[in-house]
């Protein structure tokens, strides 16, 4: 569980003092209410609404309906939500996994002193109370297990290699060798819907290749990807970090690069 947060929203009566206190680093002032700001609507369910999405998940449902669901049975009733008749044992295990690998994360985020962002921090507040969840962070409950599953193949690619050194130069170096076939992982994030491909470099760091979800070009990395193997030449290599990792990867320029069959 995320450590000190408040998943309960409470009203401090007083004459003096005019916060709904959110969690430890947010505050709703009554008196925004004045400049159209309204204070969070939350959704309190009978059992983790999380178990609800993985049910829909492995029934083929696609998420947006998931999302539809909660929302919708949450604007038609003002008391407790009961979800519990659509729910296996198999989705409740998989809810709690998915919160304690986040939870988990998080805290090692902030024991080394890492940035954690606001979508952390509406995680945190959906590990300490899944039944009782904001209503603007229902779209966040349905990409929880996507987010899950994502992170969890990349820490699979990334272990057991190496993080490519930063750049500080103005100048990107070339690179040439042969590269070794890692994995191919869809990544989606924010509006980018993306095949990325790994492969080993001699020194072992990682070589990615982006393609975007449908593009051109796509079919002809499955199949460099299927022979395992290629030599690569390119005039310029950039360094990119991974995104919530400390973990840099190669990227070639897409431009400038030749590629043969081993």
């Amino acid at each position: 569980m995320a450590s000190g947060s408040l998943a309960n929203t409470t009203l401090t009566s007083g004459t003096k003092m005019n916060t709904v206190v959110i969690d430890e680093w947010t505050t709703w002032d009554r008196n925004q209410a004045q400049a159209g700001v309204e204070k969070p609507v939350y959704l309190e369910f009978n059992t983790n609404p999380l178990a609800l999405v993985c049910a829909m998940l492995r029934k083929g449902k696609q998420g947006y309906e998931a999302g539809e669901v909660l929302n919708g049975v949450g604007k038609r009733i003002t008391k407790h939500i009961d979800i519990s008749q659509s729910i296996e044992r198999e989705d409740e295990d998989r809810a709690n996994e998915i919160l304690k690998y986040f939870a988990k994360k998080h805290t090692m985020r902030r024991v080394k002193g890492e940035w954690v962002s606001k979508y952390m921090l509406a995680i945190d507040e959906i590990v300490d109370n899944p039944c009782r969840i904001n209503q603007e962070h229902v779209g966040i409950v349905v990409s929880l297990p996507r987010i899950y599953e994502q992170n969890r193949a990349l820490e699979r690619v990334i272990k057991g290699h190496k993080s490519a050194p930063k750049n500080d130069s103005l100048e990107w170096p070339s690179m040439e060798g042969v590269l070794v076939f890692v994995d191919k992982l869809h990544v989606k994030t924010g509006q980018n819907n993306e095949w990325h491909y790994f492969w080993r470099t001699p020194n072992n760091y990682l070589m990615r290749v982006v393609m975007k979800k449908g593009q051109y070009g796509a079919e002809a990395w499955d199949v460099l990807a299927a022979h395992g193997k290629i030599h690569l030449s390119t005039d310029v290599t950039y360094t990119y970090g991974i995104k919530g990792y400390n973990f840099n990867v190669l990227q070639p320029s897409p431009e400038r690069m030749e590629i043969k069959i081993v």
